[in-house]
């Protein structure tokens, strides 16, 4: 499941409830460059309802790439 889908998913739950920002953890060795994922985030939410959804990344030691939090406009 993309980024994408998870946060269509969840604010499907929240009756359509538009979502500000997704918040993500990189770790250094998840093989992903913080450029590339803003890079690819930004073609992939063109023509959703998530065209206007900031991105925020940490970085962090490691290997994950995870979805941390969602931001809601409520």
């Amino acid at each position: 499941m993309s980024m994408i889908d998870v946060a269509e998913e969840e604010a499907a739950t929240r009756g359509n409830e538009p979502v500000t920002a997704i918040y993500v953890k990189i770790g250094a060795l998840s093989g992903v460059t913080p450029d590339s994922l803003t890079a690819a985030y930004e073609l992939a939410r063109e023509n959703t309802e998530l065209a206007n959804t900031r991105l925020v990344i940490e970085e962090v030691p490691g290997t994950e790439l995870l979805v941390t939090a969602l931001e809601f406009i409520s």
